[in-house]
């Protein structure tokens, strides 16, 4: 992708795979975490259809890692997130809204249990480091918190497994969703778990070599030309159609996890205080105000725009919410979006056309 489509600057990071990525043919970028991620690839609508149906490389080196190490880490960890971590197991990731003291989501990353006292924190798209940092010190955790340099690669879709098994072997069949294991790749041990910004099935490798990296790339896309693979990203079209949320579009500080549709990663009858609890506590007492709903419809306008987002929703003449990641969808083959809006006035909208509330159904064995 040429520079005169995208000014860089030290605050905004490439990765090892950034010339990769150009060689593949990106068209599109954005940034992540102050880093940058591939948005588009041939097209939006091209990239949905192959990702679906084959294998793809994804450079998510933008889900920046934060570890968190040392004799008190288990109970640091158990007052930064609402999510309870009292039977927490090594070798699993979890997904793990993280609030402040207003019950606001900061944060949706996936906790990965290295140890009882060792974890790795990969985050979504806010900076989360110096809010950690913080809380251990004033509360006196003394625990080591240390962004680090890990990258992360994906890869996602169908096939993934196939091509996956043929690098690291038959093990990795056994492993179940939001499960992780250590390989060893080129004298370094890696972390593979069974997760993925998609539901097409997938794996995130993380490792700290750039060098490695690079070799583990070209390894991929070497060993999955059988399975016609593409170099890709995480695509907006099959993201909103399988309600995976994104903070920062559907949800930020203003909102609970429960009008997120979060509840379910949210614990709230804990024996042990956490940062938001109190506060949540007390919306539950009245009741959450907001919800958000997937919702489906239909221009007259035959031009089918690829994307909108934050557009006003009218009932007559009342707004009634704001809609998101607003994108076509060829298995609806009509438009998609995230609602969010206050659950009175939904429940009084008997004709609108609003479908099941937006929950995550994130399958952890």
């Amino acid at each position: 992708m040429s520079n005169d489509f995208f000014s860089t600057s030290n605050r905004i990071k490439s990765t090892p795979f950034t010339s990769r990525n150009n060689t593949a043919g990106v068209k599109k970028y954005s940034v992540y975490n102050n880093t940058l991620i591939p948005t588009v690839f041939k097209s939006l609508k091209s990239d949905y259809f192959h990702l679906i149906k084959h294998v793809q490389l994804w450079d998510v080196c933008c889900q920046k890692v934060i570890e968190v190490r040392g004799n008190n880490a288990l109970s640091l960890m158990k007052y930064l997130f609402c999510r309870d971590f009292s039977n927490i197991s090594s070798g699993k990731a979890y997904y793990a809204p993280i609030v402040n003291f207003d019950g606001g989501l900061l944060n949706d990353p996936v906790v990965f249990c290295i140890a009882s006292d060792h974890f790795l924190i990969s985050l979504s798209d806010s900076d989360l480091f110096n809010w950690v940092s913080a809380i251990n010190h004033t509360k006196e955790f003394y625990t080591n918190v240390n962004e680090t340099d890990i990258i992360t690669i994906a890869i996602q879709g169908p096939k993934s497994e196939q091509l996956i098994s043929k690098i690291f072997g038959d093990e990795i069949k056994s492993l179940k969703f939001f499960n992780f294991k250590k390989f060893s790749f080129n004298k370094e041990n890696l972390i593979i778990s069974k997760t993925g910004f998609s539901k097409q099935s997938g794996y995130e490798i993380l490792l700290t070599k750039p060098n490695n990296g690079i070799l583990l790339w070209d390894l991929i896309i070497e060993k999955g030309k059988e399975f016609n693979i593409r170099v890709g990203c995480p695509n907006m079209i099959e993201r909103v159609e399988n309600n995976l949320l994104s903070y920062g579009n559907e949800m930020t500080n203003n909102d609970t996890p429960y009008d997120c549709g979060l509840g379910n990663f949210c614990n709230l009858d804990t024996d042990y205080e956490f940062i938001g609890k109190s506060a949540l506590l007390r919306q539950k007492k009245v009741g959450f105000e907001k919800d958000i709903y997937k919702i489906h419809f239909n221009f007259e306008n035959e031009d089918k725009p690829v994307f909108f987002n934050n557009l006003p929703v009218f009932k007559k003449d009342k707004e009634i919410g704001k809609a998101t990641s607003i994108v076509w969808s060829p298995k609806y083959s009509e438009y998609v979006g995230f609602l969010i809006s206050s659950k009175k006035i939904i429940n009084n909208l008997n004709d609108y056309h609003v479908l099941n509330k937006v929950r995550f159904d994130i399958l952890e064995i």
